[in-house]
């Protein structure tokens, strides 16, 4: 995904730079700038990735705890199996 939201923007950028069919200094470093954040951004891959993996996680755990809360609250209250949250698990996550 990454390389081919760069790849678009690198194309963009040179086709808007190539419409006078003459290409100027700062038309090359803008496009060298571009190339070094897609450089920096393949080198902290696994930084974001996982940054972005857990915040995902994150708001779709939410997301099933409300839609769950929303179903049957009395199901929380009397359910003892660790699969499912309790209320003082919705408790925290201020689930109103």
């Amino acid at each position: 995904m990454r390389d081919s939201i760069l790849f678009l923007i690198y194309l963009c950028t040179m086709s808007y730079f190539l419409v006078g069919n003459v290409i100027e200094d700062y038309a090359i470093y803008s496009l060298i700038a571009i190339y070094v954040v897609h450089v920096t951004l393949m080198k902290m891959n696994h930084t974001y990735e996982v940054a972005l993996k857990k915040s995902v996680a994150s708001i779709m755990e939410i997301r099933e705890l409300k839609r769950l809360a929303n179903d049957d609250v009395g199901h929380f209250h009397y359910n003892l199996d660790s699969r499912h949250p309790c209320i003082e698990v919705l408790n925290k996550i201020q689930f109103k």
